[in-house]
């Protein structure tokens, strides 16, 4: 494992495929929160500290892709802006992590995936995707737009699944694609209610 410190408030850890077999994770252990992999992500940034002082005091993102056939590079970057410690804020806390313009959900089954879909509310300007890999579904979703409808789709998603940090590249290149485009259209409409 070698860390990289980019500036002040983004690393890179690149860690090799052999290394994460040493410790029995795999491939999609990785891309999913689990206790092995948040064990592994707080030695790396304690690793960090001591390599580079890269001190993690205040939130921050984490993104794992792939580097080469062999290796991983996780990328560490402290979030800009404060968020307040308060209880109420935790709600906030969980949104202000999705500001992004993918999210890839993570379903046990295929009928997980059918049901979240037909309960998902129309978005104007989604763009989806389905992929396999190691037997599970991954549900790559674009333009969810934002307020109350959003939240909702949120909310509906992750009653079904599990947001995780896989990337669509990782999976176009690792996984089976299963729907290309329009996923979600096309689950509605092959198995909604007409």
């Amino acid at each position: 494992m070698r860390v990289q410190k980019v500036n002040e408030k983004t690393i890179r850890i690149f860690i090799s495929l052999t290394e994460l077999a040493d410790r029995d994770i795999t491939m999609a252990d990785l891309f999913q929160r689990s206790p092995k992999t948040e064990q592994l992500l707080w030695e790396l940034i304690a690793q960090a500290r001591e390599e580079v002082e890269f001190n993690l005091d205040q939130p921050f993102w984490i993104q794992a892709t792939v580097a080469s056939n062999d290796e991983f590079v996780i990328t560490v970057m402290k979030q800009e802006e404060p968020i307040e410690a308060s209880v109420q804020e935790k709600g906030k806390k969980k949104s202000s992590k999705r500001r992004t313009t993918e999210w890839v959900y993570v379903f046990g089954d295929l009928e997980d995936v059918i049901s979240a879909s037909l309960r998902l509310p129309q978005f104007a300007q989604l763009r989806s995707s389905l992929y396999e890999f190691e037997e599970e579904y991954y549900l790559v979703l674009n333009r969810l737009g934002s307020g109350r409808k959003r939240q909702h789709g949120e909310a509906i998603l992750d009653e079904y699944g599990e947001l995780v940090t896989m990337t669509r590249p990782f999976l176009i290149e690792h996984g089976r694609s299963v729907l290309e485009e329009k996923a979600v259209e096309t689950l509605q409409g092959s198995f909604g209610s007409s």
